[in-house]
């Protein structure tokens, strides 16, 4: 036992070294992409107005005197507290190191160790999240604290305890009224928690109705603002988009953040084809628990399992309700927008693809190397591609002459020009 112990925590110290070295090539490539200026789009404009009016009037307005109601308010309400460009930049950053450090930390409970040390580096490597982290958008905060929540909510779930279960709680509630979208990972983790209370033995320290509260107050925030303030849940001009045609952008994107795929393949290839590999991909990810243990093996324990079977379900019912928005255009519909909306699934998928591999069998074990490698390397390939092309993207710019004139009262933030626009895709690669 002593011998275990000890080279358990050998191979703990490494993985943490290999994690701190992640974050420090994610925040190399975070300043080089970065440091010319964040970039805008018309939803920043939206943000940043109703921050103005936040500050000057106390209600919540876009740019020209509406409500905000079209997004939840916590991003326009750090923005407001932040009260700097400056401080986005670095909002942004602590975000993309934060969310990377919190699937880290959720990769090493759930991965076994020869598998672990790979998911920092292929998060560290994801054009994806850093294309996002370009742009005042809400995405980056959202992605910390998915991050957070989900990997407190593994913590509380193995140790019980009231102050876990507040904390994830908290973070829970908070992931909504960032973004909308949250409220779909809270149903894929209320799916996921049922799941494992049907087939484990034993779901976890705190009991089933303690979950349950957890869920109904993780709700709750975005219920309230709803109630007060009216958040518009349905497009003011709605039209209706074939499901073939709205998956088809979400199979492609997943698809390639797996395998080099030509973004002018995508208009080519029929809808149904995307829609059949995104099928592919939930099929093949879809966790299975060991059936027995084998020498040389370091199987996951039961609540381990539980912690895939959840993150897994809240990756499918995200993606289903997320489809199910475009299909209603309450989502963005195009290529851009799916990868930035899918932001949030990158680490899990990864985290899910890096467990789904066989550990038994010879081929398994010869090939699995050598296709690690191979994906290292494309994400490498996409990333330094990427982040030339973003640093190219032009900042944002207002109408006045100081770049945080806005922060200092000077009126609703309009652009100059017009709006810049993000790169076609935002994993851009040659091809």
């Amino acid at each position: 036992m002593p011998i275990a112990k000890q080279l358990l925590k050998k191979a703990a110290r490494h993985f943490w070294v290999v994690t701190a070295g992640a974050g420090l090539l994610a925040l190399g490539l975070y300043l080089y992409v970065a440091s010319p200026g964040l970039a805008g789009t018309a939803d920043t404009y939206h943000y940043l107005s109703a921050a103005y009016s936040l500050q000057t009037t106390g209600h919540l307005l876009i740019a020209d005197g509406r409500a905000f109601t079209w997004w939840p308010p916590l991003f326009v309400v750090v923005l407001s507290i932040i009260g700097s460009s400056s401080g986005v930049l670095w909002l942004n950053g602590l975000s993309l190191l934060g969310s990377l450090a919190a699937w880290s930390a959720a990769g090493h409970r759930l991965l076994p160790a020869r598998r672990a040390w790979a998911l920092p580096l292929l998060l560290a490597l994801s054009s994806t999240s850093l294309a996002v982290s370009k742009f005042v958008w809400s995405e980056p905060l959202f992605n910390l604290l998915w991050a957070s929540y989900f990997t407190v909510l593994l913590a509380w779930l193995r140790r019980g305890g009231w102050r876990l279960g507040v904390l994830a709680t908290v973070l829970g509630c908070l992931l909504p009224l960032q973004r909308i979208a949250g409220i779909f990972l809270l149903a894929g983790v209320g799916a996921g928690l049922l799941w494992a209370g049907l087939s484990a033995r034993q779901v976890a320290r705190p009991s089933r109705l303690m979950q349950l509260a957890h869920l109904v107050g993780a709700g709750s925030g975005l219920a309230v603002f709803f109630l007060r303030k009216g958040l518009s849940v349905t497009n003011p001009y709605p039209t209706y988009i074939p499901l073939s045609q709205a998956a088809a952008d979400y199979g492609f994107v997943l698809s390639r953040w797996l395998v080099p795929l030509p973004i002018a393949w995508l208009p080519l290839v029929p809808t149904g084809v995307w829609l059949l590999l995104l099928l592919l991909i939930c099929l093949l990810l879809f966790p299975r628990a060991p059936q027995a243990k084998q020498a040389g093996y370091d199987w996951p324990d039961e609540q381990e399992v539980i912690g895939v079977r959840i993150l897994y379900s809240a990756l499918l019912f995200y993606l289903i309700l997320l489809i199910a928005s475009v299909m209603r255009a309450r989502a963005g519909t195009g290529l851009q927008e799916a990868e930035r909306f899918a932001t949030a699934l990158y680490p899990p998928l990864m985290l899910l693809v890096l467990r789904a591999w066989p550990h038994r069998g010879r081929w398994a074990t010869r090939l699995g190397p050598g296709l690690l490698g191979l994906l290292l390397l494309y994400q490498g390939g996409r990333v330094v591609h990427s982040s030339q092309h973003l640093r190219r993207v032009a900042p944002i710019e207002l109408t006045y002459p100081h770049p945080d004139a806005w922060w200092q009262g000077a009126g609703p933030v309009v652009p100059t020009a017009p709006v810049a626009s993000p790169p076609k895709s935002l994993g851009n690669q040659p091809g």
